[in-house]
């Protein structure tokens, strides 16, 4: 049985990021990537605790539903491709650079 790309360091690097990214925003999303980057909590915890609005729940409830209205030929393309496309979304956030940016100080002309 093949690893989990999410389970390679590319992987857990590009984790890593992906948490950073959702970490500078706002909403419930960012208060559990924030949680995680604290080390306050694990990112399995998403799916054994309540991180989540009711909002947030209805989107992805909603998301659900649209994954189920769809013909059985376009889901069977979706998942054909789902491989491919999570190892290229692993290598797109594993190789970015999330370094904060110095602030050049202003001049005082």
């Amino acid at each position: 049985m093949e690893i989990s790309p999410w389970r390679t360091p590319q992987g857990r690097l590009a984790r890593h990021n992906q948490l950073v990214l959702l970490a500078r925003g706002e909403g419930d999303l960012a208060d559990f990537a924030r949680d995680v980057l604290a080390g306050h909590a694990k990112p399995e915890d998403l799916l054994y605790r309540s991180y989540l609005s009711e909002e947030t729940l209805k989107a992805a409830h909603a998301g659900i539903d649209e994954w189920h209205a769809l013909p059985e030929a376009d889901r069977q393309a979706a998942l054909d491709g789902a491989e491919a496309g999570v190892r290229e979304e692993i290598a797109a956030l594993a190789a970015l650079d999330l370094a904060e940016p110095e602030i050049a100080p202003e001049d005082d002309d």
